[in-house]
């Protein structure tokens, strides 16, 4: 087993020849589709051996947010303000704003940490803010909502919200729920933005759930004034396409999806594969039938939905990939794929990633036995002692298994996992979110050690936690076990050094099964190189032996069954 030592070495490169049907299912290259030029921030690029990735946008070109085309004196103020205090737009920011603008279809693909949810947030949110300062008899063009927001569960809705919420006057004001108002004693400090605040800067933002038989179910639609109600209709709406999905079988329905003027696809990838993609295809469906309503009735008086799909991976090997299912169903929306997507190695890492090897006859025990001690070991001798870890299993037995081996190592860590409950999930994820790594000058940004603080500085997960999930200063990815494929390994991987930080560091450890993928993953990671992703849209079937259909499918390279 390698020992504590080995952390701290510099890995070595493996330069073994491949088969051919390893180069078919990972293709590699150096050209990259967006390219920026270079800037001061030395700390906020990525250096690649096709040129430097920046973080921010070019300073020549989009020095402020306002350059990118915003008009909102309110949201202008609500970025530089704190929370936020954002002064410059990130790359992805600035060359997604004037195409969701204008109202046609986009693709967005960049890298995890690089800013994507702004991305599409912005422009909604400074056409709603326009609308509300121009209009004058408190309608602004939807009884519904504005925009549909879709993710793949309640975890991201909930993050898609509370960030959100820093830009539209603090979630105290603008999160309406089924029981109108969420009260401000259940909000976290912090959240509501200080003094009255104008109706017209206010922008409502609501979380659909399932179960809804008719969108009156939901109180929100319900009391809107353009339906009757009293209250003004929300501005986003965020929900699953599991909760909306059921709602578009009926046409009956069709003013919903005729009232909404943009749908955004979060995690796009995720929910184009088998376990979602026949709810998000009755999502597509329901709106497809409100466009056809539109264009054949004048005086249905709605235009045609704009939708836009954000993704941090989108798999492009194959005429069933996700990136051809995209470019056949919408040939005419706008492209934006960023330099850093695909990369073998997240621009947040400051150095080479760790790879330990188990030797001979290694166990699971020995991995976590070379794992505490890292973590009981100082940053200044090579170990992880004081940074904020999350470590990835591939299951939930495993997850529950390796926190209690933490436990009893003297490691204060909580799990993450589909199988315990939200609420508790959220209270776990919510002492890792809060807990500050060590600085480089050995102190903390608080004090650990206040009675009362409850944060917990390593996360212990499935890849529920590698989507999506925005957890400022995650400074350490270790991989117990490693990722079944590519795109899952770089979804785990982007979870540290986000927004433009290379404070990252990574830890894999593998056994002899997962070398062949390894050895992959590896030569492309030292040649910094941009892969080519395998993952089909639709699940294959294959008859079984009782002659049943089954349901088969491979995500990126897989070297065993996942």
């Amino acid at each position: 087993m390698a020992s504590c030592s080995a952390f701290v070495q510099s890995p070595t490169m493996w330069c073994r020849n491949h088969s051919h049907k390893q180069q078919q299912l990972l293709k590699t290259t150096n050209k990259n589709t967006v390219r920026h030029s270079s800037t001061t921030e030395s700390d906020n690029k990525e250096e690649t051996e096709g040129g430097v990735v920046d973080f921010f946008a070019d300073e020549s070109t989009h020095p402020t947010f306002q350059s990118v085309g915003i008009t909102s004196p309110v949201l202008l103020s609500r970025l530089e303000s704190p929370p936020l205090q954002l002064k410059r737009p990130s790359a992805v920011q600035a060359s997604s704003f004037v195409s969701i603008a204008g109202g046609g279809d986009v693709t967005i693909g960049a890298e995890t940490g690089s800013g994507k949810t702004f991305a599409y947030l912005l422009p909604i949110l400074d056409d709603i803010l326009q609308r509300k300062k121009n209009s004058e008899d408190d309608y602004y063009g939807y009884d519904y909502g504005r925009a549909v927001i879709l993710v793949p569960n309640k975890e991201l809705a909930n993050q898609v919200v509370r960030m959100a919420s820093t830009l539209c006057g603090g979630l105290d004001k603008c999160l309406l729920s089924n029981d109108r108002f969420v009260p401000p004693s259940m909000m976290p400090s912090g959240s509501a933005e200080d003094g009255e605040v104008d109706e017209s800067d206010i922008v409502r933002i609501t979380i659909m759930p399932g179960g809804l038989k008719a969108p009156e179910d939901f109180r929100p639609f319900r009391s809107s004034r353009g339906l009757g109600g009293e209250d003004p209709a929300p501005d986003i709406i965020v929900t699953t396409p599991a909760s909306l999905g059921p709602l578009a079988l009926s046409p009956k329905n069709i003013d919903l999806f005729a009232d909404i003027q943009t749908l955004i696809i979060d995690e796009a990838d995720m929910l184009l594969d088998g376990g979602y993609i026949r709810q998000l295809e009755n999502v597509l469906m329901g709106f497809r039938r409100a466009d056809r309503l539109a264009n054949s009735s004048a005086e249905f008086g709605a235009s045609r939905t704009q939708h836009v799909f954000v993704a941090a991976t989108l798999p492009d090997m194959g005429l069933k990939s996700v990136d051809s299912f995209l470019k056949k169903r919408f040939p005419y929306a706008a492209r934006i794929t960023m330099a850093g997507m695909h990369n073998a190695r997240h621009y947040g890492l400051r150095e080479r990633t760790v790879w330990i090897e188990d030797e001979d006859g290694g166990s699971n025990k020995e991995r976590m036995q070379t794992l505490v001690k890292l973590l009981n070991t100082p940053r200044e001798e090579g170990g992880l002692d004081g940074e904020k870890v999350m470590v990835f299993l591939n299951s939930v037995e495993d997850v529950d298994g390796a926190t209690n081996a933490f436990r009893r190592g003297g490691i204060n860590a909580v799990p993450y996992h589909a199988k315990i409950q939200l609420a508790e999930r959220s209270s776990n994820l919510d002492k890792f979110r809060r807990y500050k790594a060590e600085m480089d000058d050995g102190l903390f940004p608080t004090d650990e050690n206040d009675e009362g603080n409850d944060a917990v500085p390593v996360l212990v997960c499935t890849d529920l936690a590698a989507r999506g999930l925005d957890v400022p200063g995650v400074t350490a990815v270790v991989q117990l076990q490693f990722a079944g494929n590519v795109v899952a390994h770089l979804h785990r991987m982007g979870r540290c050094g986000r927004a433009g930080n290379r404070d990252g560091r990574g830890v894999i450890f593998y056994g002899q099964s997962e070398r062949e993928l390894v050895e992959v993953v590896r030569e492309a990671e030292a040649q910094q190189e941009r892969m080519t992703l395998e993952g089909d849209v639709m699940d294959e079937e294959e008859t079984g032996e009782d002659g049943a259909k089954k349901k088969k499918r491979r995500r990126g390279i897989c070297s065993k069954s996942v």
